[in-house]
């Protein structure tokens, strides 16, 4: 339970990111493991957000921002 926990709040701090402005993945993972997590647990939640639609590339480019989507807006209303 406990686990569960850390997980759903490290994601809530990924898309409150995302929320206020389009970040490239470095960034984004420096900004969320500097406040709570580390490399690892960041990877496991970052890949199930992009997986499940909730984060998506802004573009095509390589190292195009990601963005947060709509379906990523209304989980984060959840949490």
């Amino acid at each position: 339970m406990r686990r569960l926990r850390e997980r759903l709040h490290l994601a809530k701090i990924v898309l409150n990111e995302l929320r206020k402005s389009p970040l490239g993945r470095t960034e984004l993972e420096k900004r969320t493991v500097r406040r709570c997590g580390t490399h690892g647990t960041f990877e496991g939640i970052f890949r199930y957000l992009v997986q499940n639609g909730y984060v998506e590339k802004s573009g095509r480019e390589h190292r195009a921002p990601y963005i947060i989507t709509e379906r990523g807006r209304k989980l984060l209303e959840g949490l």
